[in-house]
């Protein structure tokens, strides 16, 4: 699709073989340039990935539990370039079991949790996946229970393990098949499951609805000094750098998406991490053009970004929309902000200019108009 019609893709034909069977069950796309297709072939998984001009057969596709046993894909979520899921279920000799894939920016990985089911010796199935973050997918099939009827089945991830949701067992009866085919999560306090029951003469629709509370959002602030001391008013206090040895200042700081910790960056680029942020690497020891000024952590990922003085962007665990580096700047670059869906951030410089990349916006600058005092940081609205 165009925009405004379909056309029949030239990479259809892209497959493992054309003597043996190639099905794809599921597709997402994170951007216009990143999407990947997941399926199933005479071989195994199947994954397509596609860069913005073409499909290719991602050579992941052999990834699987076995390939003497039937392993498949049936759906598949993608946040962003470095984080998708593909969920499936795979043949151990004696019946179905969940099957997870997990895509980390480079590489696919068979989850540990691949094996996360009701039962080991009944079939435990996953048809479909979403993800609403990188720290928060919903996966949904069904399993057989012990009187061989099909019953809805939800695992749930929190950014570092999945786990058996307790609404599993929720179904119209125990006696009769109850089974989900999809999943789509706007967010981690709201998700819809669809799928079917019998109810006893013929299938019927279900729909499951996954609607709480979001987590409160903080209402308070934390303050970060250049020797990495941290000052916390109605927030959390989860850890900081104060009293100990620094090899630069500190510049700047970002709280994760859902507020259980916080980043702090110093101006050789080094990165401390607090509570639940994860650390995905740093300019630290590292030669820079221009000293890192800010930071902001993008609420899809879960990852950040840095910007130095010179508008140079460096990207971790988060895509990387466009920079200021290498051009002329009337002023140096003094913060950062992300838009609130992740997809492209601005930056701001001393006198009021203005740079906006992705889906970021230009609202309007005080770049060229007179200011009593330089800019010295921004924040999204």
């Amino acid at each position: 699709w165009n925009g405004s019609t379909w056309s029949l893709d030239s990479s259809a034909s892209l497959s493992t073989s054309g003597s043996q069977a190639n099905v794809l069950t599921g597709v997402s796309c994170a951007s216009a340039s990143f999407c990947v297709a997941a399926g199933s072939s005479s071989n195994g998984n199947l994954l397509l990935t596609w860069n913005g001009s073409a499909w290719s057969l991602d050579s992941s596709a052999s990834l699987s539990t076995s390939l003497t046993q039937r392993n498949y894909l049936a759906g598949v979520s993608c946040v962003s370039p470095s984080f998708c899921v593909a969920a499936g279920a795979y043949d151990n000799g004696a019946t179905y079991q969940n099957l997870l894939l997990t895509w980390n920016g480079s590489t696919w990985s068979l989850d540990s949790s691949a094996s996360l089911s009701t039962s080991g010796s009944q079939a435990n199935v996953l048809t479909g996946v979403s993800c609403a973050s990188a720290s928060f997918c919903v996966a949904a099939g069904y399993y057989d229970n012990s009187a061989g009827k099909e019953q809805n089945l939800l695992l749930t991830w929190n950014g570092s393990a999945w786990s058996l949701d307790p609404s599993a067992s929720l179904s119209t009866s125990g006696s009769q098949d109850n089974l989900l085919n999809g999943v789509t999560c706007a967010s981690q306090s709201f998700c819809v499951a669809a799928g079917t029951y019998n109810n006893g003469i013929v299938d019927q629709t279900l729909v499951l609805t996954y609607n709480v509370p979001p987590p409160p959002t903080p209402i308070g602030y934390r303050f970060v000094s250049s020797d990495g001391g941290i000052f916390s008013f109605n927030a959390p206090f989860f850890g900081s750098m104060g009293g100990k040895r620094l090899n630069a200042p500190v510049v700047g700081m970002a709280s994760t998406p859902n507020g259980g910790g916080y980043w702090f960056v110093a101006s050789d680029g080094g990165i401390f991490s607090f509570g639940n942020a994860k650390f995905y690497g740093s300019m630290g020891s590292r030669r820079l053009n221009a000293p890192i000024v800010g930071m902001a952590a993008d609420p899809a990922t879960g990852g950040y970004w840095f910007v130095a003085s010179d508008g140079g962007i460096f990207s971790f665990n988060a895509p990387f929309y466009g920079s200021m580096g290498g051009k002329r700047l009337n002023a140096p670059i003094v913060g950062m902000a992300s838009i609130p869906d992740g997809k492209g951030y601005w930056f701001v410089a001393s006198d009021g200019g203005i740079f906006g990349f992705g889906n970021a916006k230009f609202f309007g600058s005080m770049g060229g108009k007179r200011l009593n005092k330089p800019i010295v940081g921004m924040a999204a609205g």
